[in-house]
């Protein structure tokens, strides 16, 4: 009886320091928002900021229900059309963006995008604008190869100007830049 009280404390003390070691690798101000059973990234939000999906297939997470930037990862497999990020670019995301005509008047910043990191991978970063519905847009696709999959965090800012101007505004870009640098700095790869 004696042995089987020994070795429940000392599972349960063994159980405390694991969960405790994951619980240090949260940053500060921060909150882990991926579904860690079978994902093999993790995506941290800031405090305050809402889940809206964390399952196998995905991470969504929005700033507030009156803003609601927007982050979302995705991961797939890399396939012959897409071995790297500039080709799954121009083979499938801008294709069905642009194209396909899923987003209205989708306007690129910069032909290729600018050069990023993603939880210390080697990443592309690209800026766009365009509509879906009668609401105007702001994107910013980070996108990265590693472990045999293409990994995508997609920010959306929605249009906060005047409706009847034709000069689209996106003050969240501005208000929410520092919590959307910690989001992308502290993704990381298990």
């Amino acid at each position: 009886m004696k042995k089987a009280l020994l070795l429940i404390l000392i599972l349960s003390f063994c159980l405390c320091l694991f969960a405790c070691g994951d619980e240090g690798d949260v940053p500060d101000g921060m909150f882990l928002a991926s579904y860690t059973e079978s994902m093999d990234y993790k995506l941290f939000a800031p405090e305050g900021w809402v889940v809206a999906q964390a399952s196998p297939t995905a991470t969504q997470v929005y700033a507030s229900n009156s803003d609601r930037t927007n982050v979302l990862v995705n991961q797939w497999n890399v396939t012959e059309a897409t071995k790297t990020v500039e080709d799954w670019w121009e083979n499938e995301y801008w294709p069905q963006v642009h194209d396909a005509g899923a987003i209205k008047d989708a306007k690129l910043e910069k032909k290729g995008g600018s050069a990023a990191t993603l939880g210390g991978v080697k990443a592309r970063k690209y800026v766009y604008t365009g509509s879906v519905g009668d609401a105007t847009f702001m994107y910013e696709v980070y996108a990265c190869v590693t472990k045999g999959s293409i990994y995508v965090i997609h920010v959306t800012y929605m249009e906060d100007g005047d409706p009847n101007s034709d000069e689209a505004t996106f003050s969240t870009v501005e208000s929410r830049k520092t919590e959307i640098d910690a989001i992308i700095g502290n993704f990381k790869f298990n």
